[in-house]
């Protein structure tokens, strides 16, 4: 089987590296009106829908956005410029 390579790294890394919190009711997205306030850390992360596709992006986005998953691992600054795929 021939995989596609894509700059975004895998859910499988992402939930390895960045160990995301599943929350009470079992899901792991957050919807904006849930997420507490004030927000500060680097533990959030947005899931965007580009062309069909999910993904994860470090910190807060407003376009395309889905939701957001908060993480026990906080993402660094070379983190900002990476996404993940969500599946």
């Amino acid at each position: 089987m021939n995989a596609t390579r894509t700059r975004a790294g895998s859910w499988r890394v992402f939930e390895r590296r960045f160990r995301p919190v599943i929350r009470e009711d079992g899901s792991l997205i957050w919807h904006i009106d849930e997420v507490p306030r004030p927000v500060v850390g680097r533990e959030w992360w947005t899931v965007v829908d580009c062309n069909g596709k999910l993904y994860l992006s470090a910190g807060f986005r407003f376009v395309n956005r889905i939701g957001y998953v908060r993480c026990t691992v906080p993402w660094s600054d070379t983190d900002q410029h990476r996404d993940y795929r969500y599946d």
